[in-house]
């Protein structure tokens, strides 16, 4: 499932939301429809041996399968 970006046409990947089943971004801490936490798959599926950290200084997040920050959604 994928989200289509607004400004630019990207597409964001996405997996449904438990809750109200609408998409959400796999990086996103909280449904943006709903509100409901989501758990991401992405950082469950990485062992803690192979995570790696956010090169952005101020970001406490890891980079998930797809190369980008789960938290921000940056690249390494």
């Amino acid at each position: 499932m994928n989200l289509t970006c607004e400004e630019c046409g990207a597409n964001i990947a996405s997996d449904e939301c438990e809750k109200c089943r609408l998409p959400a971004p796999l990086w996103a801490k909280f449904c943006p429809h709903c509100g409901q936490e989501l758990v991401s798959k992405q950082v469950s599926k990485l062992s803690k041996k192979k995570r790696q950290l956010c090169s952005d200084e101020s970001c406490i997040g890891i980079i998930g399968a797809d190369g980008l920050c789960v938290e921000c959604g940056k690249r390494p």
